[in-house]
């Protein structure tokens, strides 16, 4: 590190307080230079060599952040990921890696990393700058920390990062092969089950289009929340606005905690969010909701058309208003029964057949 680089270091951590800090890269020179520069400002450091080490130092001391990579023998970095995530849920991880495979970066976001950087590092600075704003979050009351919260005071954003993010969004925007395989790495396991529930999906896609993406998250509640987003339904701003419809709906229901989901009120957060957002776009949409106490489903439309089908009616459902657009003036279909044979179908000719089956063991008996 250069006499510049030491000064520099320097200043930058006599801005912020120390850190105690973990290092968990089978990269010798990489850990020796990281901790250089972060003993350097100020920060205490201790590494690992692999995922099974960092688990073991954890165990006997938890820092205030991990920087970790992804490419590591034994345990490999999104395995540690996924265990630091349910051992230490309020731990922040940063990734720094040099891959440049799209669904390990999409997992590690799944587990909850917090940040991730490429390698090599060729200015430190923005690592620094990465610690302390992760710091600066953790540091926050816990409604602070919400990912609401903070994107709808965006225009309080430091430039730096927005320009970043923009960059990011834009590279996407312009390599859509890169964010097709982004957009494909979000989507949930095809088969799932809680308790007596099961539900599974088969989606068919063109590979000259952007796919659609879909979610669903099991509630403590007795609820199943889900969402469709038609990234192709927008000429530009279409994967910026998927990306933060994933992030706003994932963000909205960790608030619940054991509440039941407001489709309204959800889509009304999710439109805010948008509109905080330069470079998102209206795009097409659909929220539901499986109440599985009571064996119903409620779907809130938002520009995207589809159809329920069981043994008691088949419904078509629509809404002409966008998601962005105030969606939630479209009617809302509420309490369609669930049977042995309810499945939720969307299709545009040439481009997508998606096929959501959902019912009870308890159905069958």
């Amino acid at each position: 590190m250069s006499r510049t680089d030491s000064q520099v270091a320097e200043a930058v951590g006599q801005q912020r307080g120390s850190a105690h800090i973990m290092v968990v890269d089978d990269d010798p020179i990489f850990r020796n230079v990281t901790r250089t520069y972060l003993e350097a400002i100020g920060h205490t450091v201790v590494e690992a060599a692999d995922g099974v080490e960092g688990l073991k130092a954890l165990n006997s001391s938890v820092p205030d952040v991990v920087l970790c990579d992804l490419a590591m023998p034994l345990l490999n970095g999104i395995e540690f990921v996924e265990e630091v995530g349910l051992e230490y849920p309020d731990l922040p991880l940063i990734v720094i890696s040099a891959t440049g495979d799209m669904s390990d970066i999409a997992k590690a976001l799944r587990f909850g990393v917090k940040d991730f950087l490429s390698k090599p590092i060729r200015d430190y600075q923005h690592l620094e700058h990465s610690i302390g704003k992760v710091l600066d979050d953790n540091s926050m009351d816990v409604g602070e920390k919400d990912f609401i919260d903070r994107w709808f005071r965006l225009g309080e954003m430091e430039s730096d990062d927005e320009k970043e993010l923009q960059w990011h969004l834009k590279f996407l925007e312009e390599n859509p092969n890169a964010a097709r395989e982004l957009l494909n790495a979000l989507l949930p396991e095809k088969d799932s089950r809680q308790g007596v529930w099961h539900c599974s999906y088969r989606l068919l896609q063109s590979a000259d289009c952007m796919p659609l993406v879909f979610d669903y998250t099991w509630l403590m509640s007795g609820q199943l929340a889900f969402y469709l987003v038609d990234p192709s339904s927008s000429e530009s701003g279409g994967i910026a606005s998927t990306l933060l419809v994933r992030a706003l709906f994932d963000d909205y229901v960790r608030r619940l905690h054991h509440n039941v989901v407001d489709l309204k009120q959800l889509a009304d957060n999710v439109e805010k969010g948008l509109n905080c957002s330069s470079y998102a776009r209206s795009v097409e949409a659909i929220f539901g909701v499986a109440d599985l106490t009571e064996g119903t489903l409620s779907i809130l439309p938002a520009g995207l058309n589809c159809r329920w089908e069981s043994n008691d009616a088949n419904y078509n459902i629509s809404g002409a208003k966008r998601l962005g657009e105030g969606c939630i003036g479209n009617f809302m279909t509420k309490e369609l029964s669930i049977d042995e044979d309810s499945k939720l179908t969307l299709s545009k000719v040439g481009t997508t057949n998606f096929c959501w089956d959902i019912k009870s063991g308890r159905l069958n008996q």
